[in-house]
């Protein structure tokens, strides 16, 4: 029998051995648990995100108009890839444009924290158990929040951390290159920012597998921001090629569902490739975008209980 653990498991719930699965089944079990409740994801994780992205646009539509659509592209999902993609613009931004991008991003943060928070407790109440509920998911997910963009911006600091030095030496190489006659020590120079960078990305891939289930980890357990982490590299610790994989295999599984959305909008291309990506990207969203959060919560089931059983044969 196991007890309440405060996310909805109830003591008829399944054995922790059931949740241990292949990586395959990390995936196919991701997008039953997607199905079987689409309409509450897609009111906790789909109307959430894209509301504010709406509003992001409203914001930059107002004061520049349809340029509005490049303009998101400097929103990120964090504030340090939002301060990379400024540093590296071309041409350099206006000052205002800096300052409703960064306030935009922070604000993102906070939503972002609140919809991961949301569907991940979602997905865990209702893989474990069947038994979970929107309001009750978010209400837990505001309690988490600050805890959950303290770990969120640590994971973004790691990886982008571990690629922003080739990025940099890469961006200065092609900035001082010609084009039409390169010298070799502009050639040199270009050679080393991208060993640089694939070491980097090498580094980033290892950390961001490691890590994977920190945000699972904040919301399952009553845990900080670092012991999450800790925690989520205690969990994955012999099982890096089993995430590996179960990340490839979803990838692959979204890269193909866009495709086919992309496919399904394509005529929408006749008002320019902005319009058809910020639409497309609006829909993907509002549809598929509780999908990361549900396999976050699988992968921290699988994981669980990988654990508990290598803990019981050990002993």
């Amino acid at each position: 029998m196991e007890n309440d653990d405060g996310l909805g498991l109830e003591p008829s719930a399944p054995p922790e051995q059931d949740f241990t699965v292949s990586a395959l089944d990390l995936v196919t079990r991701t997008f039953k648990v997607w199905i079987r409740k689409l309409p509450s994801y897609i009111l906790i994780v789909g109307l959430l995100g894209v509301a504010f992205s709406l509003l992001e646009f409203a914001v930059f539509y107002a004061l520049y108009g349809t340029l509005a659509f490049d303009l998101l592209l400097y929103v990120g999902t964090d504030i340090i890839n939002t301060l990379l993609g400024i540093a590296t613009a071309e041409p350099v931004l206006a000052i205002e444009i800096i300052t409703i991008a960064i306030v935009l991003t922070v604000i993102g943060m906070i939503v972002n924290a609140v919809i991961a928070g949301g569907g991940i407790k979602f997905a865990l109440d209702d893989y474990g158990s069947h038994q979970a509920d929107v309001g009750t998911s978010l209400s837990f997910a505001f309690s988490r929040i600050s805890t959950m963009i303290v770990a969120q911006f640590l994971l973004a600091l790691i990886v982008t951390g571990a690629m922003a030095p080739g990025m940099f030496l890469l961006f200065d190489a092609l900035a001082g290159i010609d084009l039409l006659n390169p010298s070799m020590e502009a050639i040199s120079a270009m050679m080393s920012g991208l060993a640089i960078l694939g070491v980097g990305a090498i580094v980033a891939l290892y950390f961001s597998i490691r890590l994977n289930p920190t945000s699972a980890v904040v919301i399952a357990e009553d845990l900080g921001a670092i012991a999450s982490m800790k925690r989520a590299w205690e969990l994955t610790t012999g099982n890096f090629w089993h995430i590996f994989g179960g990340q490839i295999l979803l990838g692959i599984a979204v890269f193909a569902i866009a495709l086919v959305v992309e496919i399904f909008l394509s005529p929408l291309a006749l008002y320019g490739s902005a319009v058809l990506l910020y639409i497309s990207a609006l829909i993907f969203s509002l549809l598929f975008g509780a999908i990361s959060y549900i396999f976050a919560a699988v992968l921290y089931r699988d994981l669980k209980s990988r654990s508990s059983v290598a803990s019981q044969e050990y002993w």
